[in-house]
């Protein structure tokens, strides 16, 4: 054990002074920006939607690019030209298929499945498969929004108004997302609001979005946003709320979120923003069917403040600097009377800087992150009674990206440390290959370290306290993980994608129910999963869009030589959208998934039945008086097909929400 934590720290030390040298060293804190293209650069997808003009300057001097937007087409050729595996859907998309939230957004994306919490905050979210090993990041303009308590993310305190663009990253990832992503990551960058900054000065107009909806199980929402633009920059505010009965008994909830956004550009073309987000959830949490908790209530609130900088330092250099803060208070009443308190704090700062070769033959991500997680909590089971718990996190990475001909290359490696876990090495290599203008080549590998979030060590699940107990002995999973991707693009509107992958996982955590019903992590010996995942795309004249995605995986749980819980071998999914003259969109998506076991044992009595969903939405243009509008139905598992999303939590079935989007 004492020689496993000499070679951490004698690599977390060499990541550090390489990270120092590099700083030192490199010419100025710059990034090459003068005859680079947006598509070629490594790092166009982090960038948040801005656009470059050049201005007239005299011969062999140097020249500032006003801003640069990454539009989709941008987007498509860094996915094409870099190893990474990525999917995106932007505003315009969003726009189109009428998401209602972000999670319904992100679970309409191409390998991506996300399903609620059993507690009724946070959501599940799997990446390329189902079961396996670590967790999904998910980042907020670059910023980390996962639970420091339970590792999930709560989607629906991100207001779908706000959202410019969601970017999937498939396992592996490039380290400079950050920790917490051996199973992937999301990116979600908000809007600028400055779309007027393409137009005259004084042209911009304020703008807002009226929703209102209704529909069955008790269904109301309301939501507007308003944007106020002002000189270089503007605000946008964002409210709603939203009530459903919900199905099943005890299953009501009351939400309602507020979101402020204000952005501006200086002279120097430094781009600053704040954001503040505050969410209130009260909802009831009806338990599984075989225990059943008909009184169990919680209370949910959770606030968020983000403050960032983004800019050009001297002749080649781009940085960014976020700091934020999150606060969250839960409030729990369970089924046999006792009442439970949960208090989140969480501060953190992210830095990065980025150089480049003025070509844009290479580039190289020099960042990292500080934060801090405070939980205090009292609950049935925990195993400290203070039931206070800290956690500082440190990360440091640095990422260097080759373009060599036809062949594209990356690599990069992370030291994150953790005060209660010590240090953690992390590292992706990556390459690809074009051959050709139709077929590219690509392959990845990498190593991460996952953390157990405090949920798993202390008390996992807020909400259901009578469910699940934590395990302070956990250990962290050690995951390598590596794919093998093929693109054929027959045409510019048909894509085939083919990928294979694998992923080990040593000292995996699992969960284990005991006879009293009650659930606990602990770790087994080894986790394994591989598999095959197929994807096209084909768009025809913005009439007729299809998107079918199939993957295939085979897991071994080696403590059991059985199948990894929640692990189904087949999963599909098809979206269509077709667009009549008339402008009226009809949207379809059918998703299929095969049986899976619920435990590590694999008992036939905790085994989920295969099943096929359709979900269908209609959304028709219309003026109210002289504003553009919309009516729109959705329909959800149109066919009321009976399943269970987790072991003892059916599904609603059958279920619409109808109503009217209007811009004013």
């Amino acid at each position: 054990m004492g020689i496993v934590k000499q070679k951490k720290h004698i690599f977390f030390g060499i990541i550090l002074c390489a990270a120092i040298f590099f700083l030192c060293g490199l010419p100025g804190t710059v990034f090459a920006q003068q005859g680079i293209p947006a598509d070629s650069k490594p790092f166009a997808d982090s960038i948040p939607d801005n656009s470059k003009q050049s201005k007239q300057v005299k011969k062999n001097e140097v020249h500032m690019l006003d801003e640069i937007v990454v539009t989709a087409g941008k987007l498509e050729e860094y996915i094409k030209n870099h190893p990474q595996s990525i999917v995106s859907l932007d505003q315009k998309e969003i726009i189109q298929r009428n998401f209602l939230h972000a999670t319904e957004a992100l679970n309409s994306m191409s390998g991506v499945d996300v399903r609620q919490g059993n507690s009724g905050s946070g959501v599940r979210i799997s990446i390329r498969g189902s079961g396996g090993s670590g967790s999904v990041l998910v980042l907020v303009d670059g910023r980390p929004v996962n639970s420091g308590q339970y590792g999930s993310v709560d989607l629906e305190t991100i207001p779908i108004d706000i959202i410019s663009k969601i970017t999937v990253f498939k396992p592996p990832v490039p380290v400079w997302l950050g920790p917490g992503s051996s199973s992937g990551a999301v990116s979600i960058i908000t809007k600028n609001f400055d779309s007027y900054g393409s137009k005259k000065a004084g042209s911009a107009k304020k703008s807002g979005r009226l929703k209102l909806g209704t529909g069955s199980f008790g269904v109301a929402n309301f939501s507007c946003s308003y944007s106020m633009p002002h000189e270089k920059g503007s605000t946008m505010i964002t409210a709603g709320a939203t009530h459903t009965d919900g199905k099943r008994t005890n299953s009501d909830k009351d939400r309602l979120f507020l979101s402020v956004n204000w952005n501006k550009k200086n002279s120097n073309n430094t781009q600053y923003k704040i954001g503040g987000r505050y969410y209130h959830a009260e909802h009831g949490c009806s338990g599984p069917l075989y225990n059943l908790t008909p009184d169990s209530r919680q209370k949910y609130d959770k606030g968020s403040v983000d403050f960032s900088i983004k800019g050009f330092t001297g002749k080649t250099g781009e940085f960014s600097l976020k700091s934020y803060a999150d606060i969250k208070d839960i409030e729990d009443y369970s089924q046999n009377g006792d009442k439970s308190m949960l208090e989140v704090y969480k501060t953190g700062i992210n830095s990065e800087h980025t150089w480049a070769e003025d070509s844009g033959l290479w580039a190289f991500r020099f960042g990292g992150t500080l934060e801090q997680d405070h939980v205090d909590h009292t609950s049935t089971g925990d195993i400290d009674s203070t039931g206070k718990h800290k956690r500082d996190k440190m990360s440091l990475h640095i990422q260097y990206d080759r373009l060599l001909g036809d062949f594209s290359t990356s690599l990069g490696i992370r030291g994150d440390h953790t005060s209660d876990f010590d240090y953690s090495p992390a590292g992706n290599f990556g390459v690809s290959c074009g051959i050709g203008n139709k077929i590219v080549i690509k392959t990845n590998a990498g190593y991460t370290e996952n953390i157990p979030s405090f949920g798993k060590l202390y008390q996992p699940s807020h909400g259901s306290i009578n469910q699940v107990r934590g395990n302070p002995d956990l250990l962290e999973e050690k995951i390598f993980s590596c794919d093998f991707g093929f693109e054929y693009k027959y045409t510019k509107d048909a894509v085939l994608n083919t990928a294979l992958f694998r992923t080990e996982t040593k000292d995996l955590i699992v969960y284990e129910r005991g006879i009293d019903l009650v659930s606990m992590p602990r770790n087994i010996e080894k986790g394994k999963k591989q598999g095959v995942e197929v994807s096209f795309k084909y768009n025809y004249k913005a009439q007729l869009f299809a998107d079918f995605n199939y993957i295939w995986q085979e897991t071994e749980n080696t403590a059991t030589c059985g199948d990894l819980s929640y692990s189904p071998a087949h999963k599909g999914k098809l979206s269509l959208k077709y667009v009549l003259p008339a402008k009226t969109r009809f949207i379809t998506i059918v998703r299929a998934v095969s049986s899976q076991y619920t435990d590590i044992e694999n008992s036939k009595e905790e085994q989920l039945a295969s099943y096929t969903t359709v979900d269908f939405k209609i959304i028709q243009p219309v003026r109210i008086k002289t504003l553009k509008s919309e009516l729109y139905i959705h329909f959800i598992n149109l066919f009321d097909t009976y399943y269970e999303s987790h072991y003892g939590y059916p599904d609603d079935g059958f279920r619409f929400i109808s109503g009217v989007n209007i811009n004013f």
